[in-house]
């Protein structure tokens, strides 16, 4: 057996023992599909971007697993002020449908935004897969002037995750195939 053809069969068998050590699940998650142009930032499950000063970061807290009903979409704000000064009224963060129905989160009130202040938001619709919807984020305010609000797009997406790894397992069996020509282990 040549050199390079070892390696390459190596290389195929830790493919296979890895895949095999790993248990995966599949998902669905609402992410953030698209920003304004004018806000800095990457779409994801998970985006920061900066708004006249303040750091807000969003969070999407639905993943749920591809055979369970989805039941509702959940956002997480994490506000981060660069002075002293900013309020948030949750109740002014409007989920927007493709068909034009609008869902809030509850609120009421402007809140002081303090350092690393962390709001969690729940709508009373889930993002379904492939459709795509509005998350108008307003109710930030300067001081006594309100900011304006900011639209992002939200859609549901697939995707797969590493649940468990059995590395004890993978490490074994590896160990036994490897060492089978040299006697095994």
């Amino acid at each position: 057996m040549t050199r390079g053809r070892s390696v390459s069969s190596l290389a195929l068998l830790a493919a296979c023992v890895l895949s095999g050590a790993c248990a995966t699940s599949r998902y669905t998650q609402s992410r953030i599909e698209a920003l304004p142009p004018d806000v800095a930032g990457r779409p994801g499950s998970a985006v920061s971007l900066e708004i006249e000063g303040l750091k807000v970061g969003i969070q999407t807290l639905d993943r749920t697993p591809e055979q369970v009903p989805i039941r509702h979409l959940r956002l997480r704000f994490t506000l981060e002020p660069n002075e002293l000064g900013y309020s948030f009224d949750p109740g002014q963060v409007v989920l927007r449908t493709a068909d034009g129905q609008e869902f809030r989160a509850r609120g009421g009130q402007y809140l002081p935004v303090n350092p690393k202040a962390t709001f969690d938001l729940a709508f009373g619709v889930a993002v379904e897969p492939e459709a795509q919807v509005e998350l108008e984020l307003g109710g930030l305010a300067r001081g006594t002037r309100r900011l304006e609000p900011v639209t992002l797009r939200l859609a549901r997406r697939r995707g797969r995750a590493i649940d468990r790894m059995y590395w004890l397992e993978a490490i074994g069996y590896a160990l036994t195939v490897l060492s089978y020509p040299y006697g095994g282990v």
